[in-house]
């Protein structure tokens, strides 16, 4: 019948390359995943929580974002947005792990 993954109207109907999944990174994303639903993890996401709501209000140094002067704030603010950034990040990955290994399985699944 012919190759089954083909670009739609390629006469020549080549095979289109496939990347294997790489069995470290999906054993790690399942940890991942399952980490996710431990109560640890629920504890460790709340202080997370906890810290990106501080630095939206105070600064790093502990002085209230309101009470500093504009001068001041510039260099401050930018590690205060990095911290929250990189907490977000650490909650998102461990959050769609789960999703993300599902995807995996599909993709697995489908040849």
């Amino acid at each position: 019948m012919g190759p089954n993954n083909v670009l739609l109207g390629d006469i020549t109907g080549a095979d289109l390359p496939q990347k294997p999944v790489d069995e470290i990174a999906l054993s790690e994303l399942k940890n991942k995943a399952r980490y996710n639903k431990s109560k640890e993890f629920e504890e460790l996401k709340s202080h997370m929580v906890e810290r990106i709501l501080y630095y939206q209000r105070f600064l790093p140094d502990g002085r209230r974002i309101v009470d500093v002067p504009k001068e001041d704030l510039e260099g401050m603010w930018i590690v205060a947005n990095t911290i929250i950034n990189e907490l977000t990040q650490v909650i998102n990955g461990y959050e769609n792990a789960s999703e993300m290994v599902e995807e995996m399985a599909k993709a697995d699944g489908s040849k």
